[in-house]
C-alpha cells in the first residue's frame, strides 16, 4: 500500500486502489473523487504551485 496526497484537497489515499488519477508532465497524480480530478485537469501548475499547502474541498 503506497499513502499519496491528493494534490488537491490534501487526502490521503492508497495509490494502489485509487479511482482517479491523471498523468502530467510524466507523473501520476492521484485524486480520492472525481471533482478533485476534474479541478486538477483543468489547471494542474494551481494546485502543484500549492504544494503541500493544498487546502481544498471534497467535491
Amino acid at each position: 500500500m503506497a499513502q499519496v496526497r491528493d494534490v488537491v484537497c490534501g487526502m490521503m489515499i492508497d495509490s494502489e486502489t485509487a479511482q482517479h488519477k491523471s498523468e502530467y508532465k510524466g507523473q501520476t497524480y492521484y485524486f480520492c473523487a472525481p471533482g478533485c480530478k476534474r479541478d486538477f485537469d483543468k489547471e494542474p501548475e494551481k494546485y502543484l504551485q500549492a504544494g503541500s499547502s493544498a487546502q481544498g474541498a471534497h467535491h
